[in-house]
């Protein structure tokens, strides 16, 4: 009973501030439009025989995602759209902290709601409500980190063996346009995946530049954001594309056999702490453990 009459006052009470949000909503250009305000959200009301979700939650989601991202500073909200263009998420940073206010405000409340009227400790509630806020509140975001770094080691790794296909093309005689169209008939990934965002965004009209740019923008990979200004300026200046190209693969299969190098020189300091705590106390208790019961049993 407790629990139902807890979600009772959790959703009147989100609901009737949203309510009194929305009266406030009106600007001084949906006053002078009058009627044709009413005509116009008339016109955009969902299907009435569409099912709940599309017809509340989602228009609602969508609200409040609106409300909370109008909410944020621009450098936050620049900053944490930033994360999900690299993340390569379809969210908003909006959607993003109502992902976050839920893991860590609403989820927590209503465990912590359950327990108290299961009878549980006040203590141990506030433990649980405690960690499930913590890690509501970070989980999210190291999620995203990690995501991150996942998506740009792929795109790091596919680098090499894509830019050798566009220098191969371009050396061929194609244009820098067909060979990374090219690029993107044989390689798979997120570097496909952008690449192909790229090239509809200069198809459509855009300077290859700026879409060349923002990719590398999106990507947050530091090998391609050079490679991407090596190939801008050589076009600039009339240099041979495809001799530019092989330069700047070649430097970043050093770069990586160099982090590889690195990697297997990290390796052994690496296993000292699971010998240490796992391995060396097991094989103590193998080889001193029969000699150990022997000393026992001469004592007897």
């Amino acid at each position: 009973m407790a629990l139902l009459i807890a979600f009772a006052t959790f959703f009147s009470v989100t609901l009737t501030a949203y309510g009194l949000l929305a009266r406030t909503e009106n600007n001084a250009m949906d006053v002078r439009l009058g009627g044709l305000r009413y005509q116009r959200r008339r016109e955009a009301l969902p299907d009435a025989e569409a099912a709940f979700s599309a017809r509340v939650l989602r228009p609602l989601l969508r609200n409040v995602s609106r409300r909370a991202n109008a909410a944020l500073p621009s450098s936050i909200s620049e900053r944490l759209e930033t994360s999900i263009l690299q993340a390569g998420l379809k969210l908003t940073a909006g959607q993003f902290l109502v992902i976050l206010a839920i893991a860590g405000g609403l989820f927590p409340v209503l465990v912590a709601v359950f327990f108290l009227s299961a009878g549980t400790p006040s203590q141990m509630v506030l433990l649980y409500w405690g960690g499930l806020v913590v890690l509501g509140l970070y989980g999210p975001r190291l999620w995203l980190g990690s995501r991150i770094k996942k998506r740009q080691k792929a795109i790091w790794r596919s680098l090499p063996d894509a830019f050798d296909l566009i220098t191969a093309s371009v050396e061929a005689g194609l244009g820098i346009d067909a060979a990374f169209s090219r690029v993107i008939e044989k390689v798979e990934g997120p570097f496909a995946a952008e690449l192909t965002r790229t090239m509809r965004e200069i198809t459509m009209g855009r300077a290859r530049r700026d879409a060349f740019q923002d990719m590398a923008n999106r990507t947050g990979v530091d090998e391609l954001r050079s490679l991407v200004n090596a190939i801008i300026q050589a076009e600039q200046m009339g240099i041979s594309i495809g001799t530019v190209i092989r330069v700047q693969t070649g430097v970043i299969r050093t770069k990586r056999r160099q982090r590889a190098e690195e990697a297997a020189f990290k390796a052994p300091i690496k296993m000292v702490f699971p010998l240490v705590f796992f391995i060396f106390p097991a094989i103590m208790v193998v080889i001193g453990g029969p000699a150990i019961l022997q000393v026992m049993n001469l004592g007897k």
